[in-house]
């Protein structure tokens, strides 16, 4: 079975659970790509919420950003989501885009950041339909996927999902069982995620919930409540509670964590976090 291993968390030092980790440099990246757009929990491309103006679309495409190891061979990835406010603020990129694909990098893992807003024209999601837009984001993340097994420099068989806050809750979406995808990622990592919907949700793959304890937008509570509802045959689920820690801080401070799902070691995950 894949392993997950979420590290005990002190400070700013980054602790492995499975090897110890080289000195991040700065991930290549590449310019964005247009990737297919392929419809599984919704039929349409848009939801004709009032945030999208209503309109819909039958097909659409979605920017993806690639970071990569610059040697030769096939690696693995992580989809990477982003929160409700998307990525249109340039701080979104140097504070929490680079430093994971940084980070991942070292690893030698690649990363695809999925931009679900700016081809819907949607400025955030924040303020409504935050469960719905997990849903349909679940989408977007499989539509990345897909894409990247078409690709010679991805190992297909080791792609997982990361994403923080709505990307966080998205990925709850996307590893719900029973799967409905024949391209399964192979574990998640979902950082202060709504739980709310997911309390009695039962999920296909590995996955780590990274939260704080004084979170009043994404209590807790819930994502501990999921992990209470877990059955004894369903694979690791693992929640990790921050003391005094909240989705506001993480943005200032960010989570860090990294997979390497390779065959030796299972998919082996750790985090960073400075407390207050």
């Amino acid at each position: 079975m894949i392993r997950l291993a979420a590290a005990g968390l002190l400070g700013a030092a980054l602790v492995s659970a499975c090897a110890s980790t080289s000195a991040p440099t700065s991930a290549q990246k590449r310019p964005a790509v247009l990737v297919p757009w392929r419809p599984g929990n919704a039929d349409a491309f848009q939801v004709g919420a009032a945030e999208e103006g209503r309109t819909r679309a039958a097909h659409g495409r979605l920017p993806v950003t690639i970071y990569r190891p610059e040697s030769a061979g096939r690696f693995p990835f992580v989809v990477l989501l982003h929160g409700c406010g998307g990525l249109h603020r340039e701080a979104m990129w140097t504070t929490w885009v680079e430093p994971w694909a940084d980070l991942f990098r070292a690893q030698g893992i690649g990363t695809a950041v999925v931009d679900s807003f700016a081809p819907r024209g949607v400025d955030q999601v924040c303020t409504g339909n935050v469960a719905a837009w997990a849903v349909r984001r679940a989408d977007d993340a499989y539509s990345a996927r897909a894409w990247l097994a078409e690709q010679p420099y991805v190992d297909a068989t080791r792609v997982a999902v990361i994403g923080m806050s709505n990307g966080g809750r998205t990925v709850l979406a996307a590893l719900r069982a029973p799967l409905k995808h024949p391209d399964p990622f192979v574990a998640g990592v979902a950082l202060y995620p709504g739980c709310q919907t997911d309390v009695h949700s039962t999920f296909y793959a590995p996955l780590i919930v990274l939260i704080g304890s004084a979170d009043t937008v994404t209590p807790a509570r819930f994502c501990e409540e999921m992990k209470h509802a877990r059955p004894e045959s369903a694979p690791d689920l693992s929640v990790v509670v921050w003391p005094r820690a909240s989705s506001v801080r993480a943005h200032e401070s960010p989570v860090r964590a990294w997979i390497d799902p390779s065959p030796a070691h299972g998919a082996c995950i750790a985090g960073e976090r400075g407390l207050v």
